[in-house]
């Protein structure tokens, strides 16, 4: 498949042409937060683990996507999502990176991430906040850092997804979540 962001609906048409595994294309094109695709898939929620968040301000681009000034201040924040298999082998699941306007996060979802116990799919479905995903775009691209992280070659094709995600009826946030190879060959 070409390389490159597709929108959902060139995405699926070139999926009639190539084989593309049905749970993978679920995920990527799945309206609803990877945590409870993940605890529908392995009756279990994934681990979290924080790689890395901090602050910074947006660029041009990011201030384009969330609608906010450019310089405005931002979290940043990246994650990986795992499951322990009944072998006992950590198997990880998806890359994400979630950039937040601090400005538009309500105090309470602000300690939850700065806690950095949860993902942000529970964060949500716990505190029952209303949430709608626009802008979703679908890529077969190199990401080296996974690659790294899983110690695979660096030009390795992962299948990703990227969109905006508004809670509470405001844009307030941009989310790339990269899937692992593993998922392209799950079976139960």
């Amino acid at each position: 498949m070409e390389q490159g962001w597709l929108t959902i609906n060139v995405f699926l048409e070139r999926c009639k042409n190539q084989a593309v595994n049905p749970l993978l294309r679920l995920l990527l094109s799945s309206d609803g937060t990877a945590i409870r695709s993940f605890n529908s898939i392995f009756f279990n929620p994934p681990e979290l683990e924080v790689l890395d968040q901090h602050e910074t301000f947006a660029d041009e681009n990011l201030a384009l996507q969330l609608g906010i000034p450019q310089g405005e201040k931002v979290v940043e924040r990246s994650v990986c999502l795992s499951i322990i298999r009944n072998e006992g082998i950590k198997e990880q699941l998806l890359f994400a990176i979630s950039r937040f306007p601090v400005s538009r996060l309500k105090p309470d979802l602000y300690q939850d991430l700065q806690l950095g116990q949860k993902p942000l799919g529970q964060i949500v479905e716990e505190r029952s906040l209303s949430t709608f995903r626009d802008c979703l775009e679908i890529a077969h691209l190199p990401f080296p850092k996974v690659a790294e992280a899983l110690e695979l070659k660096e030009d390795t094709l992962f299948w990703a997804r990227r969109f905006r995600l508004s809670i509470s009826g405001q844009v307030s946030a941009f989310i790339c979540e990269v899937f692992s190879p593993y998922l392209s060959s799950f079976s139960s």
